[in-house]
Order: C-alpha cells, then sequence, then structure tokens
C-alpha cells in the first residue's frame, strides 16, 4: 500500500478516537450536571420547606404560649443543617464532575501529537 495514503488513513482514524472521546468525555459530564442539579434543586426546596417549618413552629409556640421549647427549636434546626450540609456536599461534587472532566480533556490534549 501505499505509505502516504496509510499517514492520511491514520490521521483520519486519531482524528476520530479524540474526538469519540471529547464526546465521551464531555456527555458524561453533562449527564452527570443534570443529574446534580436536579438533586440540588430538590435539595434547596427542602431546606427552603423545612425553614419555613421552624419559623411557623417557633411563631406558634410564640402565639400560644408566649414562650419557646428550645430543645424542639434546636432538633429542626439540626434537620435544617443536615439539609444545608447536603447542599453543600453535591455543590461540591458538582465542581469536582466539572474539574475531572477538565482534567480528562487536557489529558486527551498532552497525549496527542500536534499536527505537522
Amino acid at each position: 500500500m501505499d505509505p502516504y495514503n496509510d499517514d492520511i488513513l491514520s490521521k483520519i482514524k486519531s482524528g476520530l478516537n479524540k474526538g469519540l472521546r471529547v464526546v465521551n468525555i464531555r456527555s458524561k459530564e453533562a449527564y452527570d450536571t443534570v443529574k446534580l442539579k436536579n438533586k440540588l434543586q430538590a435539595h434547596k426546596r427542602k431546606k427552603g420547606k423545612e425553614i419555613k417549618e421552624v419559623g411557623e413552629f417557633v411563631f406558634k409556640q410564640f402565639k400560644t404560649k408566649d414562650e419557646f421549647d428550645s430543645e424542639s427549636i434546636k432538633a429542626r434546626c439540626i434537620e435544617v443543617a443536615k439539609v444545608e450540609q447536603e447542599v453543600s456536599d453535591l455543590e461540591e461534587e458538582l465542581r469536582l464532575v466539572h474539574e475531572n472532566a477538565r482534567k480528562e480533556l487536557g489529558k486527551l490534549k498532552a497525549i496527542t501529537k500536534p499536527d505537522e
């Protein structure tokens, strides 16, 4: 076979392989991003709902007893703090998804040879 054609074919194959790896990395990043953003949105709604419930609980105590059951309030606030931590953890996980995708794309660039 003609060495010139072999060289062209290998460059085309190499370019296609690189393109497929980029698509694979980006599609995984997009899928993971959508999944995490949906979880984040649900957790943020839950946090807002729980904060509202704490406020209503405190106001109801004030209105009916003119005093507060601090242990009950503390227990409810601890639950809100747990949800808040889950939100923070999901945000960090989302950041890592993007960081890992950038690293993988960087590795891909490092292993490909520049065109001559």
